[in-house]
């Protein structure tokens, strides 16, 4: 089952496209993206390009964990409301 909602959620292009349409919508987002574009060139150039790839890769493994524990909250949150709506 766990393995059914990865696929569903996680491994969806039609989700990500959303996401990124959605992003493409947010006031900001474009300003935000270009500034951490050109953070991240700084840094690659700094630390070099090993070192910097060392550390995305952590920083994605430990955010990842962020954003799946409050993507499940929200899916716990919209199940409560259902339930309160009886849905």
């Amino acid at each position: 089952m766990q393995d059914l909602l990865v696929e569903l959620l996680w491994r969806n292009a039609e989700i990500d496209e959303a996401a990124d349409h959605l992003c493409q919508s947010l006031p900001g987002f474009s300003a935000a993206k270009q500034a951490y574009d050109d953070l991240s060139e700084q840094l690659r150039a700094a630390a070099g390009h090993d070192l910097y790839d060392r550390y995305f890769s952590q920083l994605i493994r430990y955010t990842g964990y962020e954003v799946q524990a409050y993507y499940s909250l929200g899916l716990g949150l919209r199940e409560d409301v259902l339930q309160a709506l009886g849905v």
